[in-house]
C-alpha cells in the first residue's frame, strides 16, 4: 500500500462485500466543507460520481479540483478524502467493488496492484464523456435495483475497468515523469503541503514553508521541486486557481469575491495568475463553463 506523509491521522475503512455480488453502494454522500485532518483508505475500489458541486480532493500527494459530473477513481489502499468548497456541500454517489472477483480473470488487468504513478484520480466529461456517462449509469442501476441490475452493473463495470485501463496503458506508453520524488523526500516536504491546503487563502511565504518542515529555505526549495515538479509558491498559485476555478464554476460570487477568497490582495494580481494558468481570464472562464463547454488549459 502506498502510504501518506505522517502529518495526517490515517484511517482504514475497509468494506465487507458479499462474495456472490462483491459490489457495494453509498447513494446521496453529502461531502462538507471541513478541514483536511486526516485521510483514510479502503481494502477494494472506489468508483465516485458527483451529481452536485465542487471542492478537491486530496489523493494521496496530490491536491485534485472536482465539479459536478466528474468522476473519482481511488485504488485499494489509496489514501484521500474529498472536501466542498467553503460555505458549500456536495453531493457523491460512491460504488465500492473487487473487481478481480466480480469480473474474473478474464479481465485484462488485476485491480489489487497499487495506483499508477501520475494517474488522474479525477475524470470530468470533458476528458473522457463514456467514462462519465457510463458512472452515471452505473450508479443509476445501483440505486433503482431494478430485476437483473446485477447482471446490469457487472456488464457496466466491465465496460468501465476496460476504458480505464485504456487510460493507464496509454501513460504507460508516454514518457515517464523524471525525477520522481522518493518517499522519505515526499515525507520530508509532507507538513508544507499541508499547511498550504489549510492556509491557501492566507498570505504565504517561502520561509514559512520552509520553517514547518524544519528545513533551511534552500534545502526545501531545492526539495519540493523534486518531489512536487514546481516551485513552492508555484504550487501555492496552482492550489488556489483550481479552487478559484471550482467557485467561478459553481457559484454567483463576484470575481473580486472569489479572487479575496482564494488569497489575492488585488483583483490585479489574480487576474493575472489566472489568465496564466488557463490561458484566459476569469470572466471568460466562468462563460465557457456556464454554456456548459469545457475550458481548455494551455
Amino acid at each position: 500500500m502506498q502510504k501518506q506523509p505522517s502529518s495526517y491521522e490515517i484511517i482504514g475503512q475497509p468494506y465487507l462485500l458479499p462474495p456472490t455480488f462483491p459490489v457495494d453502494w453509498i447513494g446521496n454522500h453529502v461531502q462538507n466543507d471541513a478541514d483536511i485532518t486526516y485521510l483514510h483508505y479502503h481494502n477494494c475500489l472506489e468508483i465516485g460520481y458527483c451529481h452536485e458541486g465542487s471542492g478537491v480532493f486530496f489523493v494521496e500527494d496530490k491536491i485534485l479540483p472536482y465539479s459536478k459530473g466528474d468522476v473519482s477513481i481511488i485504488f485499494p489502499g489509496q489514501l484521500h478524502l474529498a472536501q466542498s468548497v467553503k460555505s458549500q456541500v456536495s453531493r457523491w454517489d460512491f460504488c465500492f467493488l473487487d473487481p478481480n472477483a466480480l469480473l474474473g480473470t478474464a479481465h485484462p488487468r488485476s485491480w489489487n496492484a497499487p495506483a499508477p504513478a501520475g494517474f488522474a484520480n479525477i475524470i470530468s466529461p470533458g476528458d473522457a464523456p463514456d467514462i462519465t456517462l457510463m458512472t452515471e449509469y452505473l450508479m443509476k442501476e445501483l440505486s433503482q435495483q431494478l430485476s437483473g441490475y446485477e447482471s446490469a452493473v457487472k456488464g457496466c463495470l466491465w465496460t468501465l475497468m476496460t476504458l480505464i485501463t485504456r487510460i493507464i496503458d496509454q501513460m504507460a506508453d508516454d514518457t515517464p515523469v523524471v525525477g520522481a520524488a522518493d518517499r522519505n523526500s515526499m515525507n520530508t516536504i509532507s507538513k508544507s503541503l499541508e499547511y498550504i491546503s489549510q492556509h491557501y487563502m492566507e498570505p504565504i511565504h517561502i520561509h514559512e514553508l520552509a520553517a514547518v518542515c524544519s528545513l533551511s529555505v534552500t534545502h526545501f526549495r531545492r526539495t519540493f521541486r523534486v518531489c512536487m515538479g514546481m516551485a513552492p509558491l508555484d504550487y501555492l498559485h496552482n492550489v488556489r486557481m483550481q479552487m478559484a476555478s471550482a467557485l467561478l464554476s459553481h457559484t454567483d460570487s463576484s470575481i473580486l469575491s472569489i479572487s479575496q477568497e482564494v488569497g489575492y490582495a488585488t483583483i490585479s494580481s489574480f487576474n493575472r495568475h489566472f489568465k496564466h494558468w488557463t490561458g484566459i481570464a476569469p470572466s471568460k472562464w466562468r462563460a465557457i463553463k456556464k454554456q456548459g463547454k469545457q475550458p481548455m488549459k494551455p
